[in-house]
């Protein structure tokens, strides 16, 4: 089978575009998805890159501008048709709703890949985005990798775009795992085995009916634009195929995998730990005792067994006086509905989280990867219970590091919630790994990697012989 689409194999950038010298000021503008973890995830970079005298702009879906309130930089709509204002939060809250019905689901679902259809068609051979990049008069374009295919648009209004990864690296390597799967590489033949099954199941998982429609489609493009970067579908957690420019990955390569192939930049963990917060909504609870801040993120209530979840923290928690819980329990949960709470527990609906780590000896989260590169630029060590996405492999990680444990959301009790909790806490090994990584994240921030990782991706690049394109995939 073959798995690419391909013009040109240069240097993946539009042959019109003459790239900045390093160190003279660019025009840099974010396209990452509307959602707070995607959005807030770039706020360290874009400090940095504003630090070094860069002008930063941020283009995204209309529900993209209320996760940029408070932040300097100007905000300009796209996909308007697409995701309408607040029309994704409502199939969100409707999708979470306990009494959805299967038919109603299916609905719901199905108003969510035409609004998908939708978006990929404007990308590929709309007017509008293509127009409104190259009205900016950008320099780059830091496409949220999720959804890269806006790189496709920024090569046909010549300007030059990298995928950029609010996750670890989303496209093959032969020595690491799909971020979905709790595997923890050895190097042994069954490990790679192991790993060479889960990316054959991902790459045809690309062959589904929502799937191949876009397969047709991006035949259609690279007919019309033959010059464009490559693209191959050996990749995983994409809307869309992995494209052949340079793919920036916000964390330390010393929290990945090795990987094999030297196809990604690391940035540095990028995280804004001087971001502007509310206060803490309440009081801590009571007391000087270690404080376990609980929490399953923006997406938690995706999973139904998140009740019984958090009910499990909380029986661990009081029949352990010598602890104190923070739990945020999302939007869709109501406070009140855990019984009376003994007196060393708070429950509230959100926290701000980086305010709330500052108090914290342990975090017990679902393993996105910004509440873990938090913990570790704070020091704090992690009990992670995965929910879905990348999460598991950012699990695999945080354990093979020995940054904390790892459970089952729907096998949790009170008992192993607690015995895990009692490990962290009671193993000096944990914080001193933990305060170790934390050393490497702090300082590779500091030294504004991210900034000058794009700035000298940004250099005038040398020649390079383009090879023999690949044939369209059938």
């Amino acid at each position: 089978m073959v798995s690419s689409f391909s013009g040109s194999r240069s240097s993946g950038f539009p042959r019109s575009t003459i790239l900045i010298p390093s160190r003279v000021m660019a025009r840099i503008v974010f396209l990452p998805l509307p959602e707070a973890g995607h959005i807030h995830a770039t706020f360290g970079l874009a400090r940095q890159l504003a630090s070094r005298g860069h002008e930063l702009l941020y283009m995204a879906p209309p529900d993209g501008q209320t996760f940029l309130r408070g932040q300097p930089w100007p905000f300009i709509p796209v996909f308007e048709e697409a995701m309408p204002q607040g029309r994704q939060a409502e199939l969100d809250s409707q999708l979470a709703a306990p009494d959805v019905s299967p038919r109603a689901r299916k609905e719901i679902i199905r108003e969510v890949l035409h609004r998908h259809g939708l978006r990929i068609t404007e990308a590929l051979f709309g007017a509008t985005l293509e127009s409104r990049i190259r009205g900016l008069g950008a320099d780059l374009l830091l496409v949220d990798a999720t959804f890269p295919l806006p790189v496709l648009a920024a090569h046909k209004a010549g300007v030059p775009a990298f995928q950029l990864c609010t996750n670890l690296a989303l496209n093959r390597d032969v020595s690491v795992p799909p971020l979905n799967s709790h595997h923890v590489p050895t190097g042994g033949l069954g490990s790679k085995l192991r790993i060479r099954l889960a990316w054959q199941g991902q790459y045809l998982r690309t062959f589904l009916p929502f799937e191949e429609k876009m397969r047709e489609r991006l035949r259609a493009f690279y007919r019309s634009h033959p010059g464009a970067p490559p693209a191959n579908f050996n990749t995983h957690l994409q809307i869309g195929p992995h494209l052949q420019v340079p793919t920036l990955v916000m964390s330390a390569p010393e929290f990945d995998f090795r990987r094999a192939a030297s196809d990604v930049h690391y940035l540095g963990p990028c995280v804004d730990l001087e971001r502007v917060e509310p206060p803490l909504p309440m009081a801590l609870p009571p007391g000087e005792a270690p404080l376990i801040l609980c929490s399953l993120g923006s997406h938690g209530d995706r999973v139904r067994g998140h009740h019984a979840f958090f009910q499990s923290v909380i029986a661990a928690v009081a029949r352990r006086p010598q602890c104190r819980l923070l739990m945020a329990v999302g939007k869709h949960l109501r406070t009140d509905s855990f019984g009376p709470l003994p007196p060393n527990v708070t429950v509230t609906d959100w926290v701000p989280q980086i305010a709330a780590l500052r108090h914290a000896s342990l975090m017990i989260t679902h393993g996105g990867l910004n509440s873990i590169k938090e913990c570790i630029c704070l020091g704090i060590p992690m009990l992670v219970y995965p929910l879905m996405f990348d999460q598991p492999g950012n699990a695999a990680r945080v354990v093979h590091h020995g940054l904390g444990l790892r459970g089952d959301i729907r096998q949790a009790s009170a008992e192993q919630v607690g015995a895990q909790i009692d490990t962290i806490l009671g193993t000096p090994a944990f914080q001193t790994r933990t305060r170790a990584m934390q050393h490497t994240f702090v300082e590779a921030d500091a030294s504004s990697r991210g900034a000058k990782t794009l700035e000298q991706l940004l250099q005038p690049p040398h020649p390079v012989r383009p090879s023999v394109p690949e044939p369209l995939a059938s």
